[in-house]
């Protein structure tokens, strides 16, 4: 029984260490803690969530999935950030992911085109700043969080204490006959190390969910801010294929394009009770373009052998194609991205603006209305990002069918899942 009581003294004394910091952290400056680091995260994981539109945004579950109807892409990525023991928030992952162009897949073989692979994998390293949170030096929010956690730490010692027991009381029932073969002293003790092992896990998790449930029902500060910085590579399994001619009489050449592509971004997340969450990224990225994929050829539908080049009937290689003169060439792009959702709202808007430069100079944006998906605890489960997309507003492509189809309507789907990075 002496065991016992050591380890419960020990979980309880660890979670009123992890109170005791939140609690006498200095918010001399204007901004101080309201909740412990890993509670935070918790928080952060839901409210960073609920805007997963594309590749460049965050989140902070394990596994989540990216489609993006317009561009015919899915991406399938994975977290590998492991928990550190003590509580802190979370300072840098990895995540590797796979993307794969699963819509030309099915047109292609239904209109008998050429199929437009694309299978790659993605590998990016983000970095987390440390969350700051501000509310009125020693005022009202600080003294009601204060006194919520210490409820919340007394209850929980409590039911450890409970559970302890009840536990060492089936312990301690516990017959040699019931474990013929084994030292029944052996078996007690690795039972009871277990057990403890997986009381002091569970309620650390608890008390950082409540504490982040608690700040989400009260409301009780006046921003939260956050930032975060991700540098990753994307890299082609299979190269594109392209079929191409200088014009209707030529001899079709296929053509090759690994679309290899770095980038880099870096965000900034602010969270308001009265005004809602605004999220501010810019991006970088350079990758391996073409000239079909810029727009800069024609493209043939081709269904017979004979055709018309505007005084004769001429043969034509069957096939769709494009026609021009192919290249590849690296293209820079710079992007920014606004977001804004508003408080308790689920619908908000977003604006996104990019230029291209070198040979493919486009200047796109793309604008947003993000839907977040809730389940009956407010946990973001799916977002749906219906959009405006308008290519080439520079004008800066000639003699292409571009100009004259420049805006278009996508969708893209965020679906985030399993547990949080913890």
């Amino acid at each position: 029984m002496q065991s016992k009581a050591q380890t419960t003294t020990q979980i309880i004394n660890e979670i009123k260490a992890i109170n005791s910091k939140v609690t006498n952290y200095s918010n001399s400056t204007g901004h101080g803690m309201l909740i412990s680091n890993k509670s935070m995260n918790i928080f952060l994981s839901n409210k960073v969530s609920s805007y997963l539109s594309g590749n460049e945004d965050l989140s902070l579950y394990k596994n989540y999935v990216n489609i993006n109807a317009e561009e015919g892409m899915i991406s399938i990525n994975h977290n590998f950030h492991q928990p550190v023991d003590s509580d802190d928030w979370v300072r840098s992952f990895v995540v590797a992911g796979a993307r794969v162009n699963i819509a030309n897949a099915y047109s292609a073989k239904s209109a008998n085109r050429y199929y437009d692979n694309q299978l790659g994998f993605t590998i990016q390293k983000t970095w987390m700043g440390k969350p700051r949170t501000y509310y009125a030096a020693n005022g009202d929010f600080k003294k009601e969080m204060d006194a919520a956690r210490a409820l919340i730490v007394n209850t929980i010692a409590q039911s450890i204490n409970k559970k302890a027991e009840e536990f060492e009381q089936s312990l301690n029932a516990l017959k040699q006959e019931e474990v013929p073969g084994q030292n029944l002293n052996e078996v007690k003790s690795k039972l009871r190390k277990t057990f403890y092992a997986s009381l002091r896990a569970d309620y650390l998790q608890q008390f950082s969910e409540q504490q982040s449930e608690l700040l989400v029902n009260t409301g009780s500060y006046d921003l939260i801010a956050d930032n975060w910085t991700s540098l990753g590579v994307y890299i082609p399994v299979i190269p594109q294929k392209f079929m191409v001619s200088n014009d209707v009489k030529a001899q079709v050449n296929r053509y090759y394009n690994y679309p290899l592509e770095l980038f880099v971004s870096h965000t900034r997340f602010w969270e308001s009770p009265k005004l809602g969450r605004f999220f501010l990224t810019f991006a970088s990225k350079g990758f391996v373009n073409n000239a079909v994929q810029s727009g800069s050829l024609f493209s043939a539908d081709v269904t017979g052998a004979q055709g018309a080049d505007g005084i004769n009937i001429v043969t034509i290689n069957k096939g769709d194609r494009y026609i021009g003169q192919y290249k590849n060439f690296i293209t820079p792009v710079a992007a920014g991205k606004l977001v804004y959702i508003p408080g308790t709202s689920h619908v908000g808007i977003s604006f996104r603006i990019e230029k291209n430069w070198g040979t493919y100079k486009a200047l796109n944006s793309i604008i947003g209305i993000p839907i977040v998906l809730i389940d009956k605890k407010g946990v973001p489960t799916i977002n749906f990002e219906a959009q405006l997309l308008l290519q080439d507003m520079n004008n800066s492509l000639k003699n292409t069918r571009l100009p004259y189809n420049k805006t278009a309507i996508g969708l893209t789907v965020g679906i985030p899942f399993s547990k949080i990075v913890y």
